[in-house]
């Protein structure tokens, strides 16, 4: 148990340490409110994701790429879905 919640742990330091801001808010903020529940499959989908290239990734989220078929899943939509859901003030992410 302890193996899996050190994984967790490098997980969230790499979702919030990216480089790109824009990646670091996206994927950290999914990260600090979802990482806890993620089930193993879910934990590869994510990683996967983290270890894709910035400008790829930002790309998959905007639609202005395809996303490859090794990032597409639950983990890639909710993410996706998280992030144009209007805030408390109405606005997207």
């Amino acid at each position: 148990m302890q193996d899996i919640e050190n994984y967790k742990k490098k997980l969230m330091f790499r979702a919030w340490h990216r480089g790109m801001k824009e990646l670091d808010l996206l994927m950290g903020t999914f990260a600090q409110t979802e990482l806890q529940d993620l089930q193993a499959e879910e934990l590869t989908q994510f990683e996967r994701l983290i270890d894709s290239e910035d400008n790829d990734l930002l790309n998959y989220f905007n639609g202005k790429e395809p996303v490859p078929a090794a990032l597409a899943g639950t983990v890639f939509e909710r993410i996706k879905a998280q992030t144009f859901t209007p805030d408390k003030y109405g606005k997207n992410l």
